[in-house]
């Protein structure tokens, strides 16, 4: 049961890739530099004129994810073509961050 979980997570790693790329990222998967007391966290950036997306290999596909989950839920998504269950993620997503904590 595990492995077909873990074929659904890699499944919808790659479409969440598939749709960064047709945004105009440049996703890469790359071991991230860590030193003492410094954590890098896969996340989205600017090189250049560049919109790059770097995903911490050795990161867990989950976390991986979730990275690009947090990339995609912030931009305008209507031109891309996604799988209901991955919209609806996305979604969901973005109506956390629009939404003010109570308070």
């Amino acid at each position: 049961m595990k492995q077909k979980s873990n074929a659904a997570a890699e499944a919808l790693l790659e479409e969440l890739k598939a749709a960064a790329r047709m945004l105009g990222f440049d996703v890469r998967e790359e071991e991230l530099l860590r030193d003492a007391g410094y954590r890098p966290r896969s996340g989205a950036c600017r090189v250049r004129s560049a919109r790059v997306v770097l995903l911490d290999r050795r990161a867990s596909v989950d976390d991986r994810i979730e990275a690009l989950s947090n990339v995609l839920a912030c931009e305008d998504l209507e031109r891309v073509f996604l799988s209901p269950a991955l919209r609806a993620r996305l979604g969901s997503r973005t109506l956390r961050l629009a939404t003010p904590p109570a308070g």
